[in-house]
């Protein structure tokens, strides 16, 4: 097998690792929408001005809290299953991530609100195909073709993706029905990689983690005209995301830094930096309260498109596949969005219920769908209850199951003209939440 065919063996299984960069119940592909307990419940928060959480949904909101300092707390755990099927055979992964937290904290005095959040806006979750990934066929494949016997056997990888954001801003009420924010973010991911690949005649293997910072800005506006109505508006800038990689231990049976530099592993090499910007965010809501029950529908729009600064590598040797990878998003993907109603009655005076759906539209199609990265759409419902033990002590408990919608690729790889693999997921979200009032 050449050189170069080990290179993008060795790729393909450890982008298995990151098929999941995002377990979210909607949102885009680096982004997650699920940030607290009560967004699990309803899917519809961005007209919202009932709890502290509204910092990451309806930040221009939090002038209508009620005096004091507002605490929140949640945590969320998924359990899924990922399946890829290729020639009447299932290669399945399970899904776990038991510690998905949010925190958020706002001091509201008169028309002046000061608020900060830490969560998780993007990554958690890896993948494990203990039977290998369909990739993995036409590489074996080619090297009996090209009369070598050292295809790829077997190999064992870890890996792992976290986005940590931190937002500090503030919110000020204008004229009793008009309020607007202003906002800073930084977010610090990581993103872990350790694998091999035995050969029959000699193991590969790496030991890298890439990191970047990156820094963004959040406007918001609400306006409340009466009647029970309040809109809600957040735009959320562009987060430009360069990934530096760093070797813990040097690559095992690889060749030269000057050979990968121009390869699809070109963003594993020692110092090496990649883009990967997450997506400019604009969201809206609308409310409307009467009668103990709360009527919403919010919607998020993705700029994929914009955030994708870089183009991919062109194939040296057309039709087959050779020298072409993505450098940072996939080209083909469109702008993404999502739409979320919901519906909240207060069944006694200290007990809310609530139900919401939401259909998510990623931007994937059968051009970008692989066993690296399927990104589908999907349909959510959830479903959960707010209980006030106190006038300022209240708990969260929110459920809720995501359906993604079936997508099929044309062909397994350029090595394969032919041979469509299909690609499902299901992910089901656990959330407790628990908030306080000074």
């Amino acid at each position: 097998m050449s050189r170069n065919l080990r290179q993008r063996a060795l790729l393909s299984l450890i982008c298995a690792l990151l098929c999941v960069p995002a377990v979210a119940s909607a949102g885009s592909v680096e982004y997650l929408t699920n940030q607290s307990a009560d967004y699990i419940r309803t899917f519809s928060r961005n007209a919202a001005i009932d709890g502290v959480d509204i910092v990451s949904f309806n930040p221009a909101g939090t002038t209508w809290l009620k005096d004091g300092i507002h605490l929140s707390l949640s945590n969320q755990t998924l359990v899924g299953n990922y399946k890829i099927e290729y020639e009447g055979k299932a290669y399945e992964s399970p899904v776990t991530v038991p510690v998905l937290p949010s925190l958020h904290a706002a001091w509201k005095t008169g028309n002046l609100a000061v608020f900060g959040s830490v969560t998780v806006p993007s990554g958690g979750g890896s993948l494990d195909y203990k039977d290998g990934i369909p990739y993995l066929i036409p590489l074996v494949a080619y090297a009996d073709k090209v009369g070598t016997d050292d295809s790829p056997k077997n190999g064992s990888f870890q890996g792992s993706s976290i986005f940590y954001g931190v937002t500090l801003g503030g919110a000020y009420k204008l004229l009793d029905m008009v309020s607007v924010s202003l906002a800073a973010r930084v977010v610090i991911a990581k993103k872990s990689y350790i694998g091999s690949v035995d050969y029959g005649q000699g193991v590969t293997s790496l030991d890298v983690t890439k990191s970047a910072t990156g820094f963004s800005g959040i406007a918001g506006l609400t306006v409340r005209p009466g009647f029970g109505l309040t809109v809600g508006l957040r735009y959320e800038l562009k987060t430009a995301m360069e990934f530096t990689a760093k070797h813990n231990k040097p690559f095992t049976n690889f060749v030269g830094n000057d050979t990968l530099s121009s390869s699809a592993l070109a963003s594993f090499v020692d110092g090496a930096k990649e883009q990967r910007d997450m997506p400019s965010v604009m969201g809206l809501g609308i409310a409307w309260t009467g009668f103990g029950l709360t009527l919403s529908t919010s919607l998020h729009y993705y700029d994929t498109v914009g955030a994708d600064g870089k183009t991919d590598s062109p194939e040296t040797v057309p039709g087959t596949g050779a020298g072409a990878y993505v450098r940072s998003w996939d080209d083909d993907y469109e702008n993404g969005w999502d739409a979320a109603v919901s519906a909240e009655y207060r069944v006694m005076p200290n007990l809310l219920v609530s139900v919401g759906y939401i259909h998510a539209k990623i931007g994937g199609s059968d051009k970008t769908y692989s066993d690296f990265e399927f990104a589908l759409d999907s349909d959510s419902i959830g479903l959960g209850a707010r209980y006030n033990v106190t006038d300022d002590l209240g708990i969260t408990v929110g459920v809720s199951r995501t359906f993604y919608i079936e997508g099929k690729n044309k062909a397994l790889s350029p090595l394969v003209a032919e041979g469509a693999e299909t690609f499902n997921k299901s992910v089901t979200d656990i959330a407790l939440g628990v908030s306080y009032r000074l």
